[in-house]
């Protein structure tokens, strides 16, 4: 594939596909690049070439950084103990992104193993499952190799926090701290990034009022005026959503909620509520629409709770369900001793 040298002022389409056979271009160059350094480096080509080293050679001659040499010398060694991934790299069938992810972890035992992981998963996707073997085997060290993802479900309790900065002006700052100050005495602020949102929510739905817009999803039918979409993996069970920042995984306790209270999108099928919209309304309803967790008054973002779960064998009978915000209903499938106390309100 040749790249489409650059010229401006094209059409659209013209842009596209030439920026994509570019994409395809530089991602085939990589590939015989990492190819033909492997070459040189095996036959000691350097030598001939007036150079004591690989490392000689590629900094003199291909003005390769450090960094850039060590991980070319390590793709180019490991591609020669992997046989079926460098036959797949030299045929164009394996791309030299996910090659480099495989030989992180691969074996010759097990590299038929990560090849079939590879294609059948995206970059991203590839980038966590080697992340995921790599850190089981660091928590075993008895495991003699890396193995593949198999099909068990693997699904870590909570997924990592994401950081959000916020850049403020002085006077910004000064009156974030008057509010927070004033929320403080109206009753104490635990967690400021439930405040946030819990704001946002309020604004949204203010806006919506007063500017005649249709009103939010919630204020019309039992569902919840805002929603979020967890994609799970039928086969490892891994949830992620998707954001600006990409997939990020989400962990068991999110999915334990949303087998509360969701809306079911399986292939083929229709959709399905986990609990019916009519009982679903009738629970809020007796909750009077407020979270019933004790000393909590929230009336924003609330959920229904089964308190017997659903795995337990627990029934969408509103007397086995509950209202709790999401902070509440958080933190009860993160402490069971927090779910007991709820389940007696």
């Amino acid at each position: 594939m040749q790249s489409i040298p650059f010229e401006p002022e094209k059409s659209a389409r013209f842009a596209d596909d030439a920026l994509k056979k570019a994409v395809g271009a530089m991602e085939q160059a990589q590939q015989c690049a990492v190819l033909w350094f492997g070459e040189i480096m095996q036959r000691r080509l350097y030598r001939k070439l007036g150079y004591s080293s690989i490392n000689q050679y590629a900094r003199m001659e291909l003005k390769f950084s450090k960094t850039r040499t060590g991980d070319f010398v390590q793709l180019a060694r490991k591609l020669e103990q992997l046989p079926a991934v460098r036959e797949l790299v030299l045929k164009g069938k394996l791309g030299y992104t996910k090659a480099r992810e495989i030989v992180k972890v691969a074996t010759p035992e097990t590299e038929e193993g990560w090849v079939s992981v590879a294609q059948d998963s995206s970059r991203r996707e590839l980038e966590r499952k080697v992340a995921v073997a790599k850190k089981r085997a660091r928590s075993n060290p008895a495991q003699a190799e890396l193995l593949p993802p198999s099909r068990e479900i693997n699904v870590p309790a909570a997924a990592p926090p994401v950081r959000l900065t916020v850049e403020m002006t002085s006077e910004q700052f000064a009156l974030y701290e008057v509010l927070l100050e004033r929320l403080h005495k109206q009753g104490p602020v635990e967690n400021r990034a439930e405040m946030v949102l819990e704001a946002m929510g309020e604004l949204v739905a203010a806006r919506t009022d007063s500017g005649g817009q249709k009103a939010p999803r919630g204020a019309l039918t039992p569902g919840p005026p805002f929603q979020i979409h967890i994609h799970q993996c039928p086969d490892c069970g891994r949830a992620t959503v998707a954001t600006s920042k990409g997939e990020l995984l989400v962990g068991q306790n999110v999915i334990n909620r949303a087998l509360c209270d969701s809306q079911v999108d399986e292939p083929g099928k229709r959709n399905t509520a986990t609990i019916p919209p009519a009982v679903r309304r009738k629970v809020l309803a007796r909750d009077r629409h407020c979270c019933r967790a004790p000393g909590c008054e929230h009336t924003k973002f609330l959920e229904v709770h089964h308190i017997k779960s659903r795995t337990d064998g627990g029934s969408n009978n509103p007397e086995n369900l509950i209202t709790l915000c999401n902070a509440c209903h958080r933190l009860g499938h993160e402490k069971p001793e927090a779910m007991a106390l709820m389940a007696g309100v």
